[in-house]
């Protein structure tokens, strides 16, 4: 646990960093003031969930004995759910889009805690339920409507590329089949997280003008 902890105090900085990142580039007006002001929240929620892991404030044992740091998944709630957001922003969906998406991204990860927390057979029914709100989420972000004019193609690929990796860490970490360690699943959690919310914080940012 000693090495996991050494990568969760990494990403704790990373991400403390990246929210006072966030918090300058708003202040001094780069981008659009709602992304950067989510992305700072974003940032600032994981590195409160790195910080609890690194602690090993939350834990169970996998059936192989290594540790299952189920936490993260309580914090996806909110990071990701903020995510998705953003994105229905820019797709200027309507406001009960908004909710939908929301809803659909909490249930992906509160049954993906389900699916980590609980050890035996049982945690695979869990992970279906947190993959049919995944393509939920999807279905809805590229879901066009009629009065629709802002092309997010782009953005959908990177979501549908980049997200969907965590499932497929999932299944090959001790809380799936167990083929990586534990130590190797937090430097792949680390590395998707930097992905998908620094570097897509940024790339959104930077596409600000589109529709415009």
């Amino acid at each position: 646990m000693v090495e996991e902890a050494l990568v969760f105090w990494v990403g704790a900085a990373i991400f403390g960093f990246t929210s006072l990142m966030f918090a300058a580039l708003e202040k001094r007006g780069h981008g659009g003031e709602m992304v950067f002001g989510s992305n700072i929240f974003v940032s600032f929620i994981t590195t409160i969930s790195y910080v609890v892991m690194a602690l090993a404030l939350g834990t169970t044992i996998a059936e192989n004995g290594q540790p299952i740091y189920w936490t993260r998944w309580l914090f996806y709630i909110a990071s990701c759910s903020i995510l998705t957001l953003d994105i229905a922003f820019i797709a200027r969906k309507p406001a009960s889009k908004k909710v939908e998406v929301a809803l659909f991204t909490g249930l992906t990860m509160f049954c993906g805690f389900l699916a980590s927390i609980i050890v035996t057979a049982d945690r695979w029914w869990f992970f279906a339920l947190s993959t049919a709100a995944y393509f939920g989420v999807l279905y809805t972000l590229s879901k066009r409507l009629g009065d629709e004019s802002v092309n997010v193609t782009s953005i959908m690929w990177f979501v549908m590329v980049t997200w969907s990796l965590f499932p497929v860490v999932w299944v090959l970490a001790p809380t799936g089949f167990g083929v990586l360690t534990t130590f190797v699943e937090a430097i792949l959690y680390l590395a998707l997280d930097l992905i998908t919310k620094v570097a897509f914080g940024l790339y959104i940012s930077a596409r600000q003008d589109i529709g415009k």
